[in-house]
């Protein structure tokens, strides 16, 4: 399932303690970790934190090319999970 530019724009922008991308009933959702402690969340399958995410484009300041190519790896990442 390909992960959208704009909600890794969203993981970035995140203010929330420990933020995750993660993918629960057929959608992407940025979680903090208390939310991800909830009954709506049980279950998600976790695609890449904050802090993951800098370090996979090489930390601020950070292209949309830089997106797209994060997007695309965690996109094959995703399908090769059965997400």
């Amino acid at each position: 399932m390909p992960v959208p530019v704009d909600d890794l724009k969203l993981l970035l922008q995140s203010t929330r303690p420990e933020a995750k991308l993660v993918l629960v009933a057929g959608s992407y959702v940025v979680a903090g970790s208390a939310e991800l402690a909830t009954k709506a969340l049980r279950g998600a399958l976790p695609v890449v934190t904050r802090e993951e995410l800098l370090e996979r484009v090489g930390g601020w300041p950070v292209t949309d090319k830089d997106l797209d190519e994060a997007a695309a790896t965690l996109s094959s990442a995703v399908d090769n999970l059965g997400g």
